[in-house]
């Protein structure tokens, strides 16, 4: 018993070295900003202020012509805490809590199922590493509870009115869009791994879980039945270069050449390794484990192709635009079941210590990976020569890491001989929103709207300032056409950003390809709204006024007006 004991509180450990490290290097929590800070915060802030009396505080998006609905959140009860916390403490606290339940979640399933406390720990630390990565962190609280869901219905008799309850609850806080199709493909699972097939069981479970998730999902419902969204014009690959390009990128993962993908290495060496040992063992459990995992990446690569497409042309158009690849979030949990059924199944000591040290290393890193890629950027910043910072940045969007390397051995370089190790972070939640500099920028502006070049929009919706640009998931497809006139011509000099604005499209950006000569249309940007330009760097344009009215070179922000 004190064996588990210590080994939870080791695992919670590991958990916390994400936040330790942060805090020793950077004296903040340095946080990846890309598909996090970018929307989720923001909309949290907005929901936030509705539910503090401000109603109209969702029209601060896109021109005006955002409607509440959109805000696919806003009818969660999770959202009570936004009246005992701010932004920043609500974005932690829920951060924290995810982990938590994901770990004790999985833990008391695994308990129960296989009947070993001490691979049941291993398997709830794999799982939670896996579904709270900070590049991709569960977008509700669906995932970190699923387990404990596959608990109720695979191991109960019968569910009590308070386990109803509870999952009802579960449900009312998660997503359609996001968790539905993997709950589904967790209730089939379920099914399969019953001591005793009860059905009775599993249609309570999903009228309870399936209700509270309708119940919230009443904004999604509202904004299909509106005028058409930007999702219903999005395109998909076809079949063919979808399995293609997951054959590439598994073959990748095994030659690093980035800093995310060395720590994220042991991760896959360790699937791989659990898949490797299930064609090793003879057990009808494993088999089974092992044949929801292929059939759940079968079903991701078809629903993610360009069939689902020509399936919703005609009929339930707005479905068009339906990630079905989420589906496979139901993974981590089948890698997680698996591997605590290989490390109970396996007699072999010392893989069993291999599969154990590999589970621990793949946590650790994925602990270690933000603080120290943002430490060795910011250090290299600080300390490189521009010339040769520059070659960095080239080398790393090409991926390079091998010249990128011999770049940092070079001594020459360096500005100086002796290295400066006192470093900041633009990235914790603080620096990134750059809460100071945008109260100056908001008592300039007032209440008349902004767009923004080189630096994120909705920061500026973070300190409530009205914007015509952002990121969303979902907005009116005519807005969309009538935001691409701003920048129609410098999307006609870039296919890539063409094709992205055209065919994905969440982020409504004013996208440029030179600095030193926009295509930008300033005038469209007026006449949808926008009054002001926040720019990350100096702009000389005949629409706009030619000094900036707020220079603040150290923040590199600069405030223009349109004229």
């Amino acid at each position: 018993m004190k064996k588990n004991y210590n080994l939870h509180l080791i695992a919670l450990l590991i958990f916390s070295t994400y936040y330790l490290l942060s805090l020793l290097i950077f004296n903040a929590v340095a946080l990846n900003p890309h598909d996090n800070l970018q929307f989720g915060p923001v909309f949290n802030h907005v929901i936030s202020k509705i539910i503090n009396g401000e109603l109209e505080s969702y029209k601060i998006f896109l021109a005006g012509e955002f409607k509440w609905y959109y805000l696919d959140k806003i009818f969660y009860p999770f959202n009570i805490f936004h009246l005992i916390f701010d932004n920043k403490q609500f974005y932690f606290f829920e951060q924290i809590l995810k982990k938590i339940i994901s770990y004790f979640s999985f833990y008391l399933f695994s308990k129960s199922f296989f009947n070993n406390k001490t691979h049941s720990i291993f398997g709830a630390l794999f799982y939670a590493t896996l579904i709270n990565d900070i590049n991709n962190p569960a977008p509700t609280i669906f995932l970190p509870f699923m387990p404990y869901l596959l608990y109720l219905v695979s191991s109960k008799d019968a569910l009590k009115l308070k386990h109803l309850l509870v999952i009802f609850f579960i449900g009312l806080n998660s997503s359609l869009i996001f968790d539905y199709l993997s709950m589904i493909l967790m209730a089939i699972f379920s099914y399969f791994i019953m001591s005793q097939k009860n059905y009775k069981i599993l249609f309570n479970f999903l009228i309870a879980i399936s209700l509270g998730m309708i119940i919230v999902a009443i904004p999604l419902v509202l904004s299909v039945l509106g005028d058409p969204v930007h999702r219903t014009v999005m395109e998909k690959n076809g079949l063919l270069k979808i399995v293609i390009l997951e054959f590439k990128n598994f073959y990748g993962l095994f030659f690093p050449n980035n800093m995310k993908e060395i720590f994220y290495l042991p991760a896959y060496l360790l699937k791989l390794l659990i898949l490797t040992s299930c064609f090793l063992v003879k057990n009808k459990k494993i088999n089974l484990f092992l044949l929801f995992i292929f059939l759940t990446y079968l079903l991701k690569n078809l629903l993610s192709s360009d069939l689902t497409q020509i399936m919703f042309n005609k009929f339930f158009t707005f479905l068009k635009g339906f990630n079905f690849s989420r589906i496979a979030n139901i993974l981590p949990l089948l890698f997680s079941i698996l591997l605590v059924a290989i490390l109970k199944v396996n007699k072999n000591k010392v893989f069993i210590n291999i599969l154990i040290t590999l589970t621990i290393v793949t946590s650790i890193s994925f602990q270690l990976y933000f603080p120290a890629y943002e430490f060795t950027k910011e250090f290299l910043r600080k300390n490189l020569k521009k010339e040769s910072l520059e070659l960095v940045k080239v080398n790393y969007q090409n991926k390079s890491i091998k010249k990128i390397i011999s770049i940092i051995k070079d001594k020459k370089s360096y500005k100086y001989e002796n290295f400066t190790y006192d470093v900041k972070t633009n990235s914790s939640f603080d620096s990134y929103y750059k809460f100071e500099i945008y109260k100056k920028i908001k008592l300039l502006v007032g209440s008349n709207r902004v767009a923004s070049i080189g630096v994120d929009p909705m920061i500026a919706a973070m300190n409530d300032i009205n914007v015509i640009d952002g990121y969303y998931n979902i907005y009116h497809l005519s807005y969309k056409k009538k935001f691409r006139k701003i920048i129609e011509e410098e999307l006609n000099q870039n296919n890539v950003l063409k094709d992205y604005y055209d065919n994905w499209g969440n982020r409504v950006y004013m996208f440029y390809n030179d600095k030193n000569n926009l295509l930008l249309n300033f005038k469209e940007a007026k006449n949808l709204g926008a009054e002001y330009i926040i720019s990350s760097f100096l702009i000389k344009n005949e629409n706009l006024e030619s000094d900036c009215l707020l220079c603040d070179e150290n923040n590199k922000i600069y405030l223009y007006k349109i004229i």
